[in-house]
């Protein structure tokens, strides 16, 4: 099927404002992209096969991309997993969330780990063939912290009492990329929001994250690092870790590294999740989580490092009970409020740099011709009001790989208008 979108304003996903165009979709891939109304003519002999879909009053945009999400946490705004289910029910949750995370217009994510690796793996190939619905998925190992033994819950030891075993890193990222992940993650500091008082504390030796670079470059994959202080943001630059999560704590001098890094490394800064802490009120957030310090820090931060041209990415820690799949893109609104972002430069972060993260920035997070055509149709102007993505009733189209996944019926059918010379 073939779509063409009329009367509609792209945003493009580079940042900049949008303009009036007409959008014709062949297969997975847009094939036109065009002045308003120029498309009706060359269309109106083989209208047949062409689904016409009116844009009037709306945005036509990319399809979100997520940075940091973890489907295997199980926790969505419909459902709320106890992370206590059999290996079974944990793989059925994968595919809900996914499904919940394209209701609400994200159709990349690169997840943010996952305990059972495998059925991301099965996740990932069942989206990718479209019986399932869910995004386009990059796949990440479980979180590896200190003694890479098992993916039992972190305890966040730090290196002090335990000596460097750089031989258990080298088996970790092996293993990882038998199964076939895309990415192997590292947590180089511990959480405080999980062990009070750890973030800053560094999990991993020198030697031991050498081995991990080297051991990942022979076979072919990611690395990504939990990292909230400055001395793991430095230790990640400096070999090659591609994606750092939280950069919370970063002083002067990681802030240098990642600006020299830029055209190479992405950093998620993760409101998200610290926005739920600081509005739990179930569980509410203690001295000792440095909930208040991250927040306080990673606003400074982000703001640095997005002025110097530093990729951020939206992804905000989703999984969680407390920060369900369903609300990333409160991260849009929290670039924009807490980062100094317009709304254009925050819909970049999801849409552009969320391509060019999932390793397809050549075809993938950009409304341009010879792109893959995953597209929102957006009810009003996004980049005028950031808030419209929070709410799905605002998407009149989900477009993913050329196939819809959703297409409000008053949308169909329309006569295109041309715009004045």
């Amino acid at each position: 099927m073939s779509y063409l979108f009329v009367n509609a304003d792209v945003f493009d996903g580079t940042g900049t404002a949008p303009f009036p165009a007409d959008v014709l979709v062949r297969g997975n891939r847009i094939e036109r992209v065009t002045a308003r109304g120029a498309l009706a003519d060359v269309l109106a002999p083989a209208a047949e096969d062409v689904e016409v879909v009116d844009g009037r009053g709306a945005v036509l945009m990319p399809g979100l991309v997520d940075g940091h999400t973890h489907l295997g946490f199980g926790s969505s705004v419909e459902h709320t997993a106890t992370r206590r289910e059999s290996d079974a029910e944990k793989a059925l949750l994968v595919a809900h969330c996914g499904r919940v995370l394209l209701d609400h217009g994200f159709t990349s994510c690169h997840s943010g780990g996952n305990r059972l690796p495998a059925t991301d793996l099965a996740a990932r190939a069942a989206f990718d063939q479209g019986w399932l619905p869910g995004p386009r998925l990059r796949t990440t190992s479980w979180e590896g912290s200190a003694g890479i033994v098992s993916p039992d819950a972190p305890q966040f030891p730090g290196t002090a009492e335990r000596a460097s075993d750089p031989r258990s890193i080298v088996d970790f990222v092996h293993a990882m990329a038998d199964l076939g992940v895309d990415s192997v993650k590292l947590t180089l500091t511990g959480e405080s929001a999980v062990v009070p008082g750890t973030s800053r504390i560094l999990q991993f030796t020198e030697q031991e994250v050498a081995a991990a670079a080297e051991t990942a470059r022979e076979r072919d994959v990611w690395l990504i690092a939990h990292a909230h202080s400055a001395e793991a943001i430095t230790l990640a630059v400096r070999y090659g870790v591609r994606t750092i999560y939280h950069a919370s704590f970063a002083d002067a001098a990681a802030v240098d590294a990642l600006v020299a890094a830029r055209d190479r490394v992405f950093v998620a800064p993760t409101p998200g999740i610290v926005w739920a802490h600081l509005n739990d009120e179930d569980h509410p957030a203690t001295e000792e989580m440095e909930t208040r310090e991250t927040y306080q820090s990673v606003c400074r931060v982000a703001r640095e490092l997005h002025r110097r041209g530093v990729r951020l990415l939206i992804g905000g820690d989703y999984g969680f009970p407390f920060n369900p799949i369903g609300r990333n893109a409160r991260d849009l609104r929290l670039f924009v409020e807490w980062f100094g972002m317009s709304p254009a430069e925050a819909l970049r972060c999801a849409t552009e740099y969320g391509g060019q993260v999932m390793g397809m920035g050549h075809e993938l997070g950009l409304v341009r011709e010879g792109h893959l055509a995953d597209l929102l149709l957006v009810e009003g102007d996004p980049t005028a009001d950031v808030t419209l993505l929070e709410h799905p009733g605002n998407l009149a189209v989900i477009l993913k790989d050329g196939r819809v996944h959703k297409l409000d019926h008053a949308r169909r059918g329309a006569a295109p208008t041309r715009v004045p010379a």
